[in-house]
């Protein structure tokens, strides 16, 4: 039964990628292809990305205070230069 719900969470964690890809394909001229290509460079996975996603969107926190968790996160700022740099 345990396997089975494995299996599940699996499969919506991918639905769940996808989905995310697309909407950030949609928002923005980063293809799928690209987004794929700097997280393997930064070696992250979606999980991280989104942490990173949530760090920048969250309204209760001083730039400062984003800045000293990004450089906690690794790979984060790396990342987001190379996002920066594609939106360019």
């Amino acid at each position: 039964m345990n396997n089975q719900w494995q299996k599940k969470a699996k499969q919506a964690q991918k639905e769940t990628d996808a989905a995310l890809s697309n909407q950030i394909d949609q928002l923005t001229s980063i293809k799928q292809k690209e987004i794929d290509q700097l997280l393997t460079e930064n070696s992250m996975n979606t999980a991280e990305f989104n942490q990173l996603i949530k760090l920048i969107k969250d309204q209760t926190k001083s730039n400062n205070d984003k800045i000293k968790a990004l450089s906690n996160m690794q790979n984060g700022l790396e990342l987001l230069v190379g996002l920066v740099g594609k939106l360019i």
